[in-house]
């Protein structure tokens, strides 16, 4: 029978094993490894960073779904720049410029429920309030009948033949006036509870929305209220959790989301809320907090936002999702010498170690080959060297580059399980090197000092080919061959930039979500891991799966420096890596498919 050990005053379930089918929640205390474990939700609500609108703006407006919106009109700077008509439609993978709004405006509302029918109305462009709508109808914009009550600042929701136009401000502050669409023409209803502008709303008719949060100019500031409309009369419900004025939402009457904003002069919001028709819950944040942005979607498990204002006007645009399926980070064997800087490549069951720095930080030429379960010492390389690279793995590996002295950062050598032998030196030395591949199918990029130079091995030989669009180092890539990688991340520059190679040229391709420097990575160029960085978070994971990256569960040791192995996506290795002035020797394995089981501190 299990007993029950003391952690920390609270009385924790005791097990000689893990136990065979925990739940989501369980806590309990592994008396083999002496650890305590807890079972961690399997599933994880994130936003991840998709295609960029083609003109980056401010206080522009959204329609539409995840997989297809629209986004119109809006500042390309700040409030004082010129109004825009420009137009883009999204496909779920790209943004499209279409046709242009009959009226150039800002701060305004666009509604519908696809990328084909929808409807745009009111706003600002530097001169009075306008009331101007215009229906688009997949191809052109036509003018229609204008709102009763000119303004800007305000929410609605609907379709291009039922909408709600709510709250704002017209030249009076808080308007609470509510008009309702049929089609051709707008009809007075029922005022708001409370008059604001900078509101939030969302809903796909108009007899059915929510208004929520927004500002109240010489009240109360910034609230967080929170109405519903029911086609006669607007009731009050549960209030945001995070009062905050020129936030978007998306998604249904009871099924949304509410996103980014503001919450005073100085902070700019990432914060996500979920709608569920009763409360609202704080869920996964955007990655760059953000106000007078767009928004699209249909419910609360998927949505879109894009453009807004973070201290510039931006592009980026966010693809929201509560379904995605996250691994777990566990303690595995540790390498038989701390290292930080080394080449590393393979597969988790097959990796290679070689190179780097060490305890006291000093060049090496040590070797170590992981099998899958322990790590072996091997014959040591002929040159001592530091961020250099690898390729292979533990029975046919390729090294090349490094920081020893000129001119042998040009240095390469190739492994056979036991011993290394010289092989073909780069035509371009450097360190702070990356690279992936086989033995005899290897690619080398980049380098200090930010070069471009991209290099492949054919087992001979090394010959020059396309340069990367951004020279960079202290990046990452990986792939299972010398004609399909990515390369990602780097110390200077766009960090988060991502690069495909299909054998002839390196294209960008859509950013990490975090850009960061002295990465691991393993996989392949349509699925890989990318771990740790330089600074906080030095733990932070995220995966790729051929079109765009999103979060995953940290690394249990922050560190930078270290270095991955894995074939795909769903398991990697992470090893070594430093947090000065800690060096480790650690390893930690990834796993997507396994129970997400979390080591906790039992101290």
């Amino acid at each position: 029978m299990s007993t029950y050990k003391e952690i920390r005053g609270l009385k924790v379930r005791d097990y000689t094993t893990n136990p065979d089918n925990p739940i989501e929640g369980q806590l309990w205390y592994n008396e083999t490894d002496n650890v305590a474990k807890y079972q961690i939700p399997n599933v994880l609500a994130s936003w991840s960073t998709t295609a960029s609108l083609n003109a980056g703006r401010n206080a522009l407006a959204g329609s539409g779904t995840s997989e297809a919106a629209m986004g119109n009109g809006g500042y390309p700077a700040t409030a004082t720049s010129t109004a825009q008509t420009i137009n883009e439609l999204f496909n779920g993978t790209s943004w499209t410029e279409a046709g242009d709004l009959n009226t150039a405006r800002a701060i305004h509302v666009s509604v519908g429920v696809t990328n084909t029918a929808n409807l745009a109305f009111g706003g600002y462009a530097g001169g009075p309030h306008i009331g101007n709508t215009e229906i688009w109808a997949g191809s052109s914009w036509s003018e229609q009948s204008d709102l009763n009550t000119v303004r800007s600042q305000f929410a609605g929701a609907g379709t291009s033949t039922a909408a709600l136009a709510f709250g704002g401000e017209g030249g009076t502050a808080n308007l609470a006036q509510t008009e309702s669409w049929d089609g051709s023409s707008w009809t007075e209803v029922s005022d708001l509870n409370q008059g604001r502008y900078n509101v939030g709303g969302l809903g796909q008719t108009n007899t059915e929305s929510l208004a929520y949060g927004g500002g109240v100019s010489g009240g109360s500031g910034r609230v967080n209220l929170t109405e519903s409309w029911n086609g006669s009369a607007w009731t009050e419900l549960n209030n945001l959790n995070t009062a905050r004025t020129q936030l978007r939402g998306s998604g249904e009457y009871t099924n949304g989301l509410a996103f980014g904003g503001e919450t005073s002069t100085v902070s700019v919001e990432t914060k996500t809320e979920s709608w569920n028709g009763t409360s609202w819950a704080e869920t996964g944040d955007l990655n760059i907090g953000r106000y007078n942005l767009a928004g699209a979607g249909s419910n609360s498990t998927s949505g879109l936002a894009y453009g807004g204002y973070d201290g510039t006007q931006t592009g980026v645009s966010e693809e929201f999702s509560s379904a995605v399926q996250i691994g777990a980070w566990a303690t595995s064997a540790d390498m038989n010498n701390t290292n930080f800087g080394m080449g590393g490549d393979g597969a988790v069951t097959s990796a290679i170690a070689s190179g780097g720095a060490n305890t006291p930080p000093a060049k090496t030429s040590k070797c170590e080959t992981f099998n899958g379960t322990s790590w072996t010492e091997q014959s040591a390389m002929n040159t001592r060297k530091y961020y250099g690279s690898n390729a292979g793995n533990s029975t046919a590996g390729l090294a090349f580059g490094g920081e020893p002295a000129d001119p042998s950062r040009a240095d390469s050598e190739t492994f056979n399980g036991s011993s290394w032998t010289e092989a073909a030196n780069l035509n371009t030395g450097r360190e702070s090197i990356t690279g992936s591949g086989t033995q005899t199918a290897g690619i080398a990029v980049g380098g200090a000092p930010n070069l471009a130079v991209t290099e492949t091995f054919n087992g001979s030989s090394w010959t020059e080919v396309a340069d990367l669009n951004t020279g960079r180092s202290n990046f990452a890539t990986t792939g299972a061959t010398n004609t399909a990688a990515i390369s990602f991340g780097g110390n200077q520059g766009p960090k988060g930039q991502t690069e495909s190679w299909n054998g002839s040229a390196w294209t960008e391709v859509n950013d990490m979500n975090t850009g960061r420097g002295s990465i691991a990575a393993s996989g392949s160029y349509t699925s890989a891991i990318a771990s740790a960085g330089p600074s906080s978070p030095k733990a932070l994971t995220e995966i790729w799966n051929g079109t765009i990256w999103r979060k995953d569960s940290d690394l249990n040791t922050g560190r930078d420096g270290g270095r991955g192995a894995g074939t795909d996506n769903t398991e990697g290795i992470h090893f070594g890596g430093r947090n000065e002035p800690t060096i480790y020797a650690n390893t930690e394995e990834f796993s997507s498919g396994a129970v997400s089981t979390k080591t906790i501190s039992t101290d």
